[in-house]
C-alpha cells in the first residue's frame, strides 16, 4: 500500500483500493502490472526492476527497508500459500492470501460460540504461531497494547488461551 501511494499519489481515488477482506482470504489490488520481462515466478526468486529510482532512493533513505526485491520473499517465507496474479490487460497485480477456518472459532458453535471477529483473529494467529508475544498479537490485530490485553484477558478466561514461560520469555498458546 505505502509503494503504490508514492507511485499514483495523484490518482489515489481511482486506483488504490484498501484490501478486499473475504471469509476465506484477503486480496491487496495494486495498480499496474509487471514491467516487461518479469514474471510472477521471477519475482518469488527476488528479481526486481526499479521503475523510478527517485522513489526507490527515497524509499530506502525514509521507509523501513530491507533490500530491492526481498518483499515477496519476505512474504512467502511468513505465508507461503500467497497467490500472485499479474494482469496486464487490467493494469492491475494482486495478492491473494488464505484465511485459515478455525473449525468452531468462524462457525460460531462448540465450545467457541460466544467469540467475537478480534478473538477469532487472535486464535488464528496463535494457531499459525504458538508462543507470540502480546506485541506481536498486538500488531497483527493491528490494535493497541490496551485493546490487545483485555483481549487476551477475555480469551484466558474463556480457557482458550494460556501463557506459558516467565514473564520476559514467555509467550500465549492456544489450548
Amino acid at each position: 500500500m505505502k509503494e503504490a501511494k508514492l507511485y499514483f499519489p495523484h490518482k489515489l481515488n481511482n486506483l488504490i483500493k484498501l484490501p478486499s477482506l473475504f471469509d476465506n482470504r484477503v486480496e491487496i489490488i495494486s495498480p499496474g502490472c509487471l514491467p516487461d520481462g518479469l514474471t510472477v515466478e521471477s519475482i518469488k526468486l527476488g528479481s526486481a526492476v526499479v521503475r523510478n529510482p527517485f522513489i526507490a532512493n527515497f524509499c530506502a533513505k525514509t521507509m523501513p527497508y530491507r533490500g530491492l526485491g526481498s518483499g515477496i520473499i519476505r512474504a512467502l517465507q511468513e505465508e507461503p500459500n500467497i497467490k500472485f496474479i499479474n494482469e496486464p490487460v487490467g493494469m492491475q497485480f494482486i495478492s491473494v492470501i488464505n484465511r485459515i477456518a478455525d473449525e468452531g472459532v468462524n462457525e460460531g458453535e462448540g465450545i467457541n460460540e460466544g467469540i467475537n471477529e478480534l478473538e477469532s483473529l487472535i486464535l488464528t494467529f496463535l494457531k499459525k504461531k504458538p508462543g507470540a508475544k502480546g506485541y506481536e498479537i498486538a500488531e497483527y490485530i493491528q490494535k493497541g497494547a490496551a485493546t490487545t490485553e483485555r483481549y487476551l484477558k477475555s480469551l484466558k478466561d474463556k480457557e482458550l488461551i494460556e501463557y506459558k514461560g516467565s514473564r520476559k520469555t514467555g509467550g500465549y498458546y492456544k489450548k
